[in-house]
This record gives C-alpha cells, sequence and structure tokens, in this order.
C-alpha cells in the first residue's frame, strides 16, 4: 500500500514538473518572440502614446516588454536624429569651396569632399578601397605637416605654390581615434590681386615720375639758358608745359577713379543718344582733325538711361582711344560709334580698324596702368586709365564692358546699359 502511494505521489510530482515546464516554456517562448519582433520593429511609430502596448493581436506587453519598447522607441529616434545630423553635415561638407580632407595617423584617407579631388585633379577608383594621402598629393611639405601634426604640433599652416594649407588635429568619436584635419585654402585669386596692387604702385610711380623727370630736366636747361634769345627759351619751355599738363590729367584720372571706387549709386535721367553723341564729337573735333579720322555714328537706338556727365567720360574716352591707336593707314581712318539695343539693355558700341589687340592682353586691358605697348602709349599722351575709367563708369550703371579684337583686325569695345530708371 505504501509503494502505491508512493509511485502516485511521485508521478503526480512528474505530472506537475510537466505541466510546470511547458507552461513557463510557453511563456519563454512567447516572451522571446515577442522580445524578437520588437528588437526588429523598425516600422513601429515613435509617437505612441506611453500606455499603448498592444502587440497585432490586441493583447497588453508585459511590463519587460514595455520597457523594451521604450528603449527601442528611443534607439530609433537617436538614430533618426543621428541619420539627420550626418545628413546636414554630408550637405556641409561637400558644399565647401576649400578642399577639406581628413585622414589617420597612417595618412590613410578617412574622408575628402568635391573641392578636395578638383584640387588635386584626382578621383577615388573605388569607393571600398583605401587610399594613402601620398597617392594623391606628392609635395613631402603637405605630408611633413601632417606628420608633425601627429607627433603632437597644435597645428601647422604651409603655403606652397597657389594654396595654403591648415592641419590640425581632430577628436573621431570612433573607438577614440585620433584624425587629422586638412584644409587647402586657394590663394590664386588673392595672388591675382595682389600682383595687380603691385603693378598698379609700380606703374603710377613711373607714370608720375616721368613727367616730373623732364620738367626737372628742361627747367634746368632753362635755369642755364636764361642769358639767351627769348625764342630759346619759348622751345625749352614747350615740353615743361606739355608734361605739367599730362601730370594733371594723371591726376585728375586718378582722382576720378577714387572717386568711382566711394560711389555708390548714381542719378539716371533718359538721354538722346544722338544729343551726347554730338556734344562729344564737337568737343573731340580739333583732335579728330589733327589726326585725320572719321567718326560716324549709327542710331538704332535713340535714348539710353545714364548718368550725364558719366556717360559723356565714358564716350570720350573709347573715342580718344580709338583716335591714339588705330593707326595711321588710310584703311584705319574711320571710326564707327553705334547705339543699338538688345533685351533690356541699351549697348554703345565704338569701334576702330586699327592693329588690333592680341589675345594675351585682353584679360588685363582695363586694368589701372595696364599698356599693351609702354612706349607708344606714353608717346601718345594717355594716362593708361582711361578704359580703366570706362570699366568703372560702366559698372557703376550696373552695365558691363567687353572687348573683342584680333591682330590686324581693329578694336570693338561694348558697353551694355541696363534700361530703366
Amino acid at each position: 500500500m505504501t509503494l502505491i502511494y508512493i509511485l502516485c505521489f511521485s508521478l503526480g510530482l512528474l505530472i506537475a514538473w510537466l505541466l510546470s515546464y511547458a507552461i513557463f516554456s510557453r511563456k519563454i517562448r512567447t516572451q522571446t518572440r515577442k522580445m524578437v519582433q520588437l528588437m526588429r520593429a523598425d516600422e513601429l511609430k515613435l509617437d505612441r502614446p506611453d500606455d499603448a502596448y498592444e502587440d497585432d493581436d490586441g493583447h497588453f506587453f508585459s511590463d519587460l516588454e514595455r520597457a523594451s519598447f521604450t528603449l527601442r522607441r528611443k534607439y530609433l529616434r537617436l538614430k533618426k536624429n543621428a541619420f539627420d545630423e550626418r545628413a546636414v553635415f554630408e550637405t556641409i561638407f561637400s558644399g565647401l569651396t576649400e578642399a577639406v580632407v581628413t585622414i589617420d595617423r597612417h595618412l590613410r584617407i578617412i574622408s575628402f569632399n568635391s573641392a578636395f579631388m578638383q584640387q588635386f585633379k584626382w578621383a577615388p577608383a573605388n569607393s571600398h578601397s583605401s587610399y594613402y594621402l601620398q597617392d594623391v598629393i606628392r609635395e613631402p611639405e603637405i605630408l611633413e605637416a601632417f606628420k608633425k601634426v601627429f607627433a603632437g604640433s597644435e597645428a601647422e599652416r604651409k603655403t606652397i605654390g597657389d594654396f595654403q594649407l591648415f592641419a590640425s588635429l581632430l577628436p573621431s568619436v570612433e573607438d577614440h581615434k585620433t584624425w587629422a584635419l586638412g584644409v587647402f585654402y586657394d590663394l590664386s585669386e588673392i595672388q591675382k590681386t595682389e600682383k595687380i596692387r603691385v603693378d598698379f604702385v609700380a606703374n603710377a610711380s613711373h607714370e608720375l615720375r616721368t613727367p616730373l623727370t623732364v620738367i626737372r630736366g628742361y627747367a634746368d636747361l632753362l635755369n642755364s639758358n636764361l642769358q639767351k634769345d627769348s625764342s630759346s627759351l619759348v622751345e625749352l619751355s614747350k615740353p615743361i608745359v606739355e608734361s605739367a599738363h599730362n601730370m594733371t590729367l594723371l591726376l585728375n584720372d586718378l582722382l576720378n577713379l577714387s572717386r568711382l571706387d566711394n560711389l555708390n549709386k548714381i542719378e539716371k535721367v533718359k538721354i538722346s543718344t544722338k544729343e551726347v553723341s554730338v556734344d562729344i564729337l564737337n568737343e573731340l573735333e580739333p583732335i579728330i582733325a589733327m589726326n585725320h579720322k572719321k567718326v560716324i555714328c549709327y542710331f538704332n537706338e535713340e535714348f539710353v538711361f545714364a548718368d550725364y556727365s558719366s556717360l559723356t567720360q565714358i564716350l570720350r574716352n573709347l573715342i580718344v582711344n580709338a583716335i591714339r591707336y588705330s593707326g595711321t593707314e588710310k584703311e584705319s581712318e574711320v571710326i564707327e560709334v553705334r547705339w543699338t539695343s538688345i533685351g533690356n539693355t541699351t549697348q554703345l558700341v565704338v569701334k576702330d580698324h586699327g592693329p588690333g589687340i592680341a589675345k594675351e592682353h585682353q584679360g588685363r586691358i582695363f586694368e589701372r596702368f595696364y599698356r599693351v605697348d609702354k612706349g607708344r602709349n606714353r608717346n601718345q599722351g594717355g594716362s593708361g586709365l582711361g578704359l580703366a575709367l570706362v570699366k568703372h563708369h560702366t559698372q557703376i550703371h550696373g552695365g558691363q564692358i567687353s572687348l573683342q579684337s584680333d591682330i590686324n583686325e581693329g578694336c570693338e569695345f561694348t558697353c551694355d546699359f541696363p534700361n530703366g530708371l
């Protein structure tokens, strides 16, 4: 009898254990399935209220599930924010005009922007391959600057050719690795501006020195010939008067340029193209006749919107420039002045039939004191500022000036004036 009780008790324990195992196993499997579902649920909405934790069958989640769902929701939100921040960073990074690159201690390239590829004319053949800075940049000074940064130097600056490097350490968020950031600044425009400034100072000094030398030389001759006849004194005084006159014109042009540099606005009026042309031609009649030129005007546009004083300086300088440098041959005696209308602009075109200007000079022809033929220009009496003045006067109207020329084909200058006040 006792044996039967023991067997029944043991059988009851076995049945209870099997039932418990089945129940708990089922719960564990259910919880595991739901946890996996939660961890994979990228499509879960991030704006669900805290008490809405129902699954697809309408059952409520447990506390563990609730905590897991909350953690998952925070993770997805952080992931989305990180993705958005990276997108903004990449947009800014790629939009920088300066060439930028990041490298690690082994000079392996980590990231770069499009300006870096353009600067060094390089593009990776395979986005999955590793590239090193020495594969792109051959200058030893650049590589040495980055090595010094990794060795402990706070920052390095190197100027090589037409660009300047600024290199410094950049802490990385990936496993506390240390990267270096390199920014390459393009100095070509700065160097070009500096060259123009240096040339301007040198040319201005030379232009002022030339008439002063003439004045001083002839003044010494006058001083040593005061006892001679008056006719000799008159001849000696002519170069002094001419040099003083040229210096006055030069200083006036410099003052006009300075005024234009500080002028922000002009008063435009409606001007008759015929009237302003006739006024200038009457003014220039002596120099036109003396140089045996003919100026022919074409008026396809009756009016132009401009400042009258500024417009007369443009027209005067262009015609005088054509007279001086169009040559002495008979076929070059005609100078054309045309007023036309193109779209919303009025165009002034002044064309001569002289020797023309070579292509290598055309990019600098509007610079102050720039001369294609220095000796010839100076003998003609020009200050070297005429075309620079024309450019500034045109731009202050909101317009542009351009030159079309070939050797032995003459020059055609075109000024655009926007219509309207």
